[in-house]
């Protein structure tokens, strides 16, 4: 049995489903407004974004406002409010469950904020937060935070630099400039790999890149000219297999595409 959500952007609207997808249908659990309105003006906003922990049940959600909201879903209820301290939107957050209790959350002015999320519940908006990291110059596209008790924090900005960050140290650890700026980025939950979406102003210059944290490209994805050339578009997200090496890859003409590092053997 999986659980899958799915988002209502408008509405601020989280939906659970609960079933086996290889045998039948989903079947709907509960539905409920992740946020009940939306503070923060911008000229460009990140809507409704989410973060689900499967073993504690957890759910963070945020986007253009100006808190983190905890959700127990096993309960259905609200937990706390988390206060970002930030004046533009949350972009993406990330968290894991190796006791460690840190919640990151990106933001829309290139910053990264830390927070605990054990600090006691309540109806006001805590303050959680433990340190902000400001080396990003521009948007935050995605943050990963690697498993275990030691594990890095990875970031990356609009404009083309990839962080690692020790989380006991405002300042980041390395720093990967690409060659062009990204509108999507994912990092491998096991593999020490990342791909993104370039973000470029023609079409045929649409690419995806997957690196090493080393700095070196092992793939690219790229449009093909010709008659038989297969076309590339902006990518809209991105997702890596969490043991395998596929990536899942969205792209704005409603197309979602499976790339493999070698063909299936049959």
């Amino acid at each position: 049995p999986l659980f899958r959500s799915f988002l209502w952007w408008e509405q601020m609207t989280v939906r659970f489903d609960f079933g086996n997808y290889a045998t039948a249908g989903p079947e709907l659990v509960t539905a409920w407004k992740a946020l009940s309105e939306k503070l923060v003006s911008s000229t460009r906003g990140s809507g409704l974004v989410l973060e689900w922990r499967q073993q504690s049940g957890r759910l963070f959600a945020s986007g253009d406002v100006r808190y983190i909201r905890v959700w127990d879903v096993s309960k259905e209820m609200k937990v706390q409010d988390i206060a970002t301290g930030a004046e533009s939107c949350v972009t993406c957050l990330t968290s894991d469950e190796a006791g460690r209790s840190l919640l990151v959350a990106g933001c829309g002015d290139g910053t990264v904020r830390l927070f605990d999320h054990r600090s006691p519940s309540g109806e006001n908006i805590v303050s959680s937060h433990v340190m902000t990291l400001k080396e990003h110059s521009s948007w935050i596209v995605n943050a990963f935070m690697q498993p275990g008790t030691d594990g890095k924090i990875l970031t990356g900005s609009m404009h083309g630099e990839v962080k690692l960050w020790d989380p006991r140290f405002t300042e980041s650890v390395k720093t990967i400039k690409l060659s062009s700026m990204m509108n999507t980025l994912a990092f491998h939950e096991r593999a020490n790999v990342f791909a993104y979406g370039s973000a470029q102003s023609s079409s045929t210059d649409d690419t995806i890149k997957v690196y090493n944290l080393n700095g070196r490209t092992l793939s690219t994805i790229r449009y093909l000219s010709g008659f038989m050339g297969n076309r590339i578009s902006p990518t809209s997200c991105l997702a890596f297999h969490p043991y395998r090496s596929l990536l899942a890859v969205g792209s704005q003409d409603c197309i979602l595409s499976v790339y493999a590092s070698e063909k299936p053997r049959k």
